[in-house]
């Protein structure tokens, strides 16, 4: 009977403590897939951003050609 009792209480903290790893990868997969939207929205917003940042810079090196020129003519 000791050794029914023995292998019981084994059985059962091996049991909990499964349970308690199983609910710890629970919890840190449910925290990643909830963060997952926001994330999304603000890689969204960052690519925008750096659409905008090469159209700026674009135009910019044609602002600065164009001014080159105009001192370039007015040196002559």
């Amino acid at each position: 009977m000791n050794n029914q009792s023995t292998f019981q209480n084994i059985k059962d903290w091996f049991t909990f403590m499964v349970a308690v790893v199983a609910t710890i990868a629970g919890v840190i997969f449910w925290v990643q897939s909830v963060n997952d939207d926001k994330l999304k929205i603000i890689n969204e917003k960052i690519s925008t951003l750096q659409e905008d940042m090469e159209k700026i810079e674009s135009r910019n090196n044609k602002i600065l050609r164009i001014v080159g020129r105009l001192e370039g003519k007015l040196d002559k």
